[in-house]
């Protein structure tokens, strides 16, 4: 049943407002690496979403059993921080807008993984989706200028990083499902927030000067964590309450798109065959969404 019935405009503003934030994830780790390494980026990113959830988790600490934690951990490790520290690394060869695109194949992985490790039921209807998604996903890999061959292996990262969130979708559906979304989002952070402050103490971070050089960075990396990591996923839980998860997931085909404008904006280099097979992509999405219904 739907909570709080909220009128379109406002569900179409929230997803709206939700693809912005989370399609400019991919330009806001491009600025990070301007002045810190990958490691440091993904870790900040970590450590400052999970300074932002620390309030909520004392609070709802009451709800958490000690069964949880290692639930809390994995989730953590492949929702969060590994991605975080993945996407990170593909920045530091990829275009933002790239990776933006690429991230769109996250819906797809979720399936083909809860069909082949968490007994998902298979519709014959979406093979098509599947297969058309993978085809987006392959022309991304290996899209050059003018529609020729050209393999990027950094793109594999990103890659590797949709497939964890994959992963993570069915370990927060399948062992946390029990808790309420904020308490299992608050118990997730509070899980690897250490982690990353260890991360980040042996980079030497703490030995870098905050001045005007790397002031930029610095905030574009608690950006990432204060908006993609928190308040991005407070925001989908809720649009999911006032709607549906379905309604929700529409969110998917709007993020590369708001990445690739990023990318247009930055002066990035965009081929016409990485947009083609981004709609590629979106249409295989599409295609798997409309064989659930």
């Amino acid at each position: 049943m739907q909570e709080n019935k909220k009128p379109s405009i406002i569900i179409f503003l929230a997803i709206l407002g939700l693809a912005l934030i989370w399609g400019s994830s991919f330009i806001l780790v491009k600025k990070s690496l301007a002045n810190y390494s990958a490691l440091q980026v993904g870790a900040l990113r970590i450590c400052s979403a999970s300074l932002f959830f620390l309030p909520i988790f004392i609070k709802r600490f009451k709800h958490m059993e000690r069964k949880h934690s290692g639930s809390f951990l994995l989730a953590g490790l492949t929702g969060n921080l590994i991605p975080a520290i993945l996407f990170a690394i593909a920045g530091q060869h990829l275009s933002s807008a790239l990776s933006g695109m690429l991230n769109a194949f996250t819906p797809l992985f979720t399936l083909i993984i809860g069909i082949l490790f968490f007994a998902q039921p298979f519709l014959w209807k979406q093979m098509t989706g599947i297969l058309v998604g993978l085809l987006g996903c392959l022309g991304l890999l290996f899209a050059g200028q003018g529609f020729n061959i050209d393999f990027n292996v950094h793109a594999l990262w990103v890659v590797l990083a949709t497939l964890l969130y994959g992963i993570n979708m069915h370990i927060v559906k399948t062992r946390l499902s029990d808790l309420h979304p904020l308490t299992s989002t608050a118990g997730i952070f509070m899980m690897i927030g250490p982690l990353a402050l260890g991360l980040l103490y042996s980079t030497g971070f703490f030995e870098i000067p905050l001045d005007d050089e790397h002031l930029w960075a610095f905030i574009s990396a608690m950006a990432l964590g204060l908006f993609g990591s928190a308040i991005g996923m407070l925001a989908f839980n809720q649009i999911i309450k006032w709607t549906s998860a379905i309604v929700a997931s529409s969110v998917t085909y709007m993020i590369p798109i708001v990445a690739l404008g990023w990318g247009f904006v930055d002066g990035e280099a965009i081929y016409l065959s990485q947009v083609v097979f981004m709609f590629v992509l979106l249409a295989g999405i599409y295609l798997v969404n409309k064989s659930k219904s």
